[in-house]
């Protein structure tokens, strides 16, 4: 089977007809060979991950000479019988070219089809009462990434990286009452993981990983130089070693001396939000639709991109890598949920950078969330940042350090659609 792709820069839009049913080649039509090409690249790489072997080609015609553009197509429908044309995406000069050569070629088996991406709907233009595709497309978070141009950079628990969580229950539970903590009073709670998130970096840790000590100087040093005073949480402090998730705790005036349950938790608890992005992270994994599926086929926590899918020596070749993380990112089928939590105070430019990765890893069908938990106590720049996020199509999830389990569930069900 052959399937002739009107080519568009939305990704999805190119590779949805494969995603239901895979054929033997796909032929893209656009004005842009070096694009094509390009993108073609990717497309390859998801599929052969698949195990699916397709053929990718493509043909160039300008988007302005409709004769052109109906020899192309006649070429390929009398070349090919099996022709299926996806009219998901592409100019409209091409659709006009195609509608000619089917009025010119009525003996032809010409498949035409369109999808709706967002509702899972299939169109049958050619109006024969046969669809060819069999399955929902769907994506996962990595190949929404990839047919972009990008990739998820993955790295340990240590490591500033993604990081495949172990969500065994044992976990979910520590997490549990990580959350209840940090939800009962959210300023108190940044102010402590600040402390052990700088003795963490600048401290020293023991062979076990677990363990970190720093001298009182240093660390009032650093956070003095950061506009920041120590000032430990004793209540939470006594409430972690309580649960279990300290296992050793011991400050006098020349060292701090934190020892953590496991390197899960000390990553939680020693990186800002991290709380905050587990919760809602955990609990988009676990929404389930009216027929108890889960609403997302895919989720990650901390997915560092890397723009470009390349690794770049920034001495040698002289130039950077553009990486961004987005702090949870969904995948329900085909539309990417970019979802953005603050913790605390949120500045414009955090609205900025979402806006920004999302249109670039998901398009037009890319849905942008800011989950915060303290934009009331912001003012004025509280009220800033909730026009940009209207003006900016930013849906906003605010105090959701009120909502209990049911209602954030509600909450997150429906991120994907309009």
């Amino acid at each position: 089977m052959t399937y002739i792709e009107f080519f568009d820069r939305q990704s999805t839009e190119n590779v949805s007809a494969c995603l239901t049913y895979a054929p033997q080649r796909v032929i893209y039509i656009g004005d842009n060979s070096k694009l094509m090409k390009r993108y073609i690249a990717r497309y390859q790489r998801v599929f052969a991950d698949r195990g699916q072997e397709i053929e990718f080609l493509f043909r160039t015609v300008s988007k302005s000479n409709l004769d052109d553009a109906v020899a192309l197509l006649t070429e390929l429908v009398e070349t090919y019988d099996d022709c299926v044309f996806d009219i998901t995406g592409g100019e409209e000069l091409l659709i006009l070219a195609l509608g000619v050569v089917c009025a010119q070629h009525p003996d032809k088996n010409i498949q035409i089809h369109k999808f709706n991406l967002r509702n899972n709907a299939i169109y049958d233009y050619d109006k024969d009462g046969k669809t060819i595709f069999r399955e929902t497309p769907v994506l996962s978070v990595e190949e929404n990434v990839r047919i972009y141009g990008g990739d998820v950079v993955y790295g340990g628990v240590e490591e500033a990286k993604t990081y495949r969580w172990d969500l065994n229950d044992g976990f979910l539970q520590d997490l549990s009452v990580i959350w209840e903590l940090c939800r009962d009073n959210v300023r108190l709670w940044n102010i402590q993981i600040g402390i052990f998130a700088v003795a963490a970096l600048i401290g020293s840790t023991d062979a076990d990983g677990l363990t970190v000590t720093v001298s009182r100087a240093d660390l009032d040093r650093y956070m003095l130089q950061n506009r920041n005073q120590y000032r430990p949480v004793k209540s939470l402090i006594a409430q972690l070693r309580n649960a279990g998730l300290l296992t050793g705790y011991r400050e006098d005036a020349t060292a701090l001396t934190v020892t953590f349950k496991d390197p899960q938790v000390k990553r939680c608890l020693t990186r800002a939000g991290q709380a905050l992005e587990m919760k809602v992270f955990v609990t988009a994994k676990q929404v389930l639709d009216k027929d108890d599926i889960p609403v997302y086929n895919d989720a990650i926590n901390g997915v560092l991109i890397d723009w470009d899918g390349e690794f770049h020596d920034e001495e040698a070749e002289e130039s950077v890598d553009t990486e961004n993380e987005i702090d949870v990112l969904l995948m329900h089928d085909v539309i990417p949920v970019f979802i953005s939590c603050k913790n605390g105070y949120v500045t414009s430019d955090e609205l900025y950078k979402l806006d920004s990765v999302a249109e670039h890893f998901g398009g037009q069908y890319a849905k942008k969330v800011l989950v915060a938990t303290s934009i009331d106590s912001m003012g004025e720049a509280g009220k800033y940042v909730r026009q940009r996020a209207k003006d900016m199509d930013i849906r906003l999830l605010e105090n959701i350090q009120e909502l209990d389990d049911e209602a954030l569930s509600r909450a997150l069900k429906n991120l994907w659609s309009n």
